[in-house]
């Protein structure tokens, strides 16, 4: 009954570590500033760090007013990744959304989803037409994180 008893602790205790280890290796995109709850400009830096990215992938910011199924990217393209930190400009909506809450995100994406970003961008910045998009899925095996923010002035 001990040895078993002590099998089982083991056994625990290794898959234990492995998750841990797992985790401690698994790709991780998080936010450093702002943070949940705070409250922000019109437009503002937003930065953060990365962990473990798998080769070929590209950090993207999005940003929508809290309720709303659309999402749009911030930053002008994909966040430079130098030293494990990123940052890039975002937009809180327009004047009529002061006080209006907004979640932020972030997606790890592939070349070929990065490709499509870009051309979005590309499109935006000729006709002057934003539209929103729905949310692209994230490089599997990343963790990305999600704040929500209050816009002021």
């Amino acid at each position: 009954m001990i040895v078993r008893t002590v099998t089982m602790i083991l056994l625990a205790a290794s898959l234990w570590t492995g998750a841990a280890q797992d985790k401690n290796n698994s790709c991780n995109v998080n936010f450093t500033t702002p943070q949940s709850g705070d409250r922000v400009a019109a437009e503002g830096d937003v930065s953060g760090s990365a962990k473990n990215l798998p080769p070929g992938a590209h950090i993207w910011v999005f940003a929508h007013r809290r309720g709303l199924g659309l999402w749009w990217p911030q930053g002008g393209g994909s966040a430079k990744v130098r030293e494990g930190k990123w940052r890039v400009v975002v937009t809180y909506g327009q004047n009529r959304d002061l006080g209006s809450e907004f979640e932020l995100t972030t997606a790890v994406l592939a070349d070929a989803d990065d490709s499509d970003m870009n051309n979005w961008i590309k499109r935006a910045e000729e006709t002057g037409q934003y539209p929103g998009i729905r949310l692209p899925a994230s490089v599997q095996g990343c963790m990305t994180d999600t704040i929500i923010v209050t816009r002021e002035r």
